[in-house]
């Protein structure tokens, strides 16, 4: 049972950490580009795929993004976001249906079978080339996962993880974030998901782990409840932000964007990351 617990981790997180953006692919808001059609946002005008229906994609749930196996029970950062949103466009909870798809599916340059995907998707120039994004709802940072018990439990400051050996993600951005925060200070040690990173933690292999500071968060209190986030990495480059999905073009993308907007506005987007994401006080390490 503990194999297969573990193997059901390290899934979870690959699937969950795919959407990270890799070194070359930074990118913000200001990369995104203008929609060639202006839809109507009043309710009930939106040109979604199925009338009076509001599809969203999504892949495997996971926390705290999604909380348990159904999306639309509303628990989660994305799931509770989705909802909201979906309220500012004037679809009733009963009006949202959810399409399971893949990460590839999500960014890949064909017809979407939803309106728009949630599934912490980094805003680039490159995917942005292919589809469409809203306007960001979140801005990520790099967390510094540790072991309850190992010899960096107490650190509080870069410096202090000198000559540790850390686990990184091969091909994301806590590989470049961490090169820039240590240089040669500590050795990286790729790995090719954030869940077999933190059983290298685990097992004693790597002494920390860098990853979203939002997945981190997670990983120590649900699936590695012997470890503990002890800061965030310095941004190396542009803050990277999560946005929705849309086709390339969508008739949708900007009334999606002012839904997310209005939510920025009134204070809901802070709400709901304070409620879900659980990232509030934890220090940036200098």
């Amino acid at each position: 049972m503990r194999r297969r617990a573990l193997l059901l981790t390290t899934t979870a997180l690959a699937l969950a950490l795919t959407a990270c953006s890799s070194p070359d692919e930074s990118g913000t808001d200001a990369d995104q580009p203008s929609t060639a059609t202006t839809a109507s946002c009043e309710p009930g005008a939106l040109d979604t795929l199925t009338d009076g229906t509001l599809t969203v994609g999504t892949s495997t749930p996971y926390e705290p993004w999604y909380v348990g196996e159904d999306p639309s029970a509303g628990e989660g950062f994305e799931s509770a976001l989705v909802y909201a949103v979906a309220e500012q466009l004037g679809y009733a909870e009963d009006a949202v249906t959810w399409e399971n798809v893949t990460f590839e599916q999500i960014i890949a340059p064909n017809i979407k079978p939803f309106d728009f995907a949630a599934y912490q998707t980094t805003i680039t120039s490159e995917r942005a080339e292919v589809v469409d994004f809203s306007a960001p709802y979140l801005d990520t940072y790099q967390g510094v996962v540790v072991a309850d018990s190992g010899d960096y439990s107490g650190a509080t400051a870069l410096a202090d993880f000198e000559g540790a050996r850390i686990g990184v993600t091969a091909g994301q951005t806590s590989l470049p974030d961490s090169e820039a925060a240590w240089e040669d200070a500590v050795e990286l040690v790729p790995y090719d998901d954030a869940g077999m990173a933190m059983q290298a933690l685990s097992s004693g292999q790597v002494d920390a782990v860098v990853m979203d500071v939002s997945q981190a968060v997670a990983a120590s209190t649900v699936y590695f409840p012997d470890t503990s986030v002890v800061g965030t990495l310095p941004a190396s480059g542009e803050v990277a932000q999560l946005g929705f999905v849309l086709d390339k073009d969508s008739p949708l993308t900007d009334c999606v964007s002012d839904a997310v907007e209005a939510l920025r506005v009134d204070g809901t987007l802070d709400e709901l990351a304070s409620e879900w994401l659980n990232t509030d006080g934890i220090p940036e390490l200098v």
